[in-house]
Order: structure tokens, then sequence, then C-alpha cells
């Protein structure tokens, strides 16, 4: 099979692509990824930490460091199309990649976020707190 040279409308094509914001809808977060000489199971440790209140620091640590990692090779890989280092299929097989690798940093990047029902009740309590100080000013409590 031949492969496509990779011309500037075809890197324009897949850029595209990588940046569009819909591109990790049905992405996954990868199985696993090697960080320097170990292998992350980066799908599991999500999942183990996710639904944690608490997280220790250690373990904050530990998802700054994934983090990094996936960031880095994102750049890497857009890297490899941007710079035309690859011909036209091999940016193909790169674009799903580089999603999911989206879709796992957006992933541990909101951990931190509370959930939409926890947002909300905090939304309620400042309202609440708002309008007990309106009342006071006013003199009606």
């Amino acid at each position: 099979m031949m492969t496509q040279r990779m011309n500037e409308q075809k890197r324009t094509e897949l850029l595209e692509q990588v940046y569009q914001t819909s591109g990790t809808v049905g992405s996954s977060i990868p199985e696993s990824v090697r960080i320097e000489d170990e292998s992350v199971p980066l799908r599991e440790f999500y999942f183990e930490v996710v639904d944690r209140d608490d997280l220790r620091k250690i373990e904050r640590e530990r998802i700054q460091d994934v983090v990094s990692y996936l960031r880095r090779q994102r750049l890497r890989l857009i890297r490899k199309i941007r710079e035309r280092e690859v011909d036209y299929e091999t940016g193909q097989s790169l674009v799903p990649t580089i999603q999911s690798l989206d879709r796992a940093i957006n992933a541990f990047e909101s951990l931190d976020e509370p959930c939409f029902e926890e947002q909300v009740r905090q939304e309620k309590i400042e309202s609440a707190r708002e309008l007990v100080d309106l009342m006071r000013k006013l003199g009606k409590l």
C-alpha cells in the first residue's frame, strides 16, 4: 500500500481534527501509558481516584505527574503532524491517539472540580447567604 505524502492541505486537515472540541467525544482514556521505565495503568488509576472525596497529597502529585506526561506526549504527537515528520496515513492514525490523550487530560484535570450536584448546592447556599445579607441591610431580619 502506497503512503500519501503530507501536503499542506492534508496537514491542516489532520490538525483541525486534533483541535476539534468534539474530538474527545466517544474517546476513552488509554488503558496504560509508559512513564519513564514504568507502565502506568492509566484507566485503572483514574477510576481508583475519581470517586474519592479527599485525595492525599501523594495522589495529587502522582496525578500531576501523569497529566504532565500526557501533555508532553500529546505535544510530541502533534509536532509530528505539524512538522510533517510522518506521512498522511500515519498522521491519520495519530489523531485518535491524540484525542484519547486529550480525554485523559480533561478527565484528570476535572478531578478537583466538584460534581455538578455539589456546584448547584454551593450556588444555592451562596444565594441564600446573599439574600440573608440583603434582608439584614434592609432591616427585615
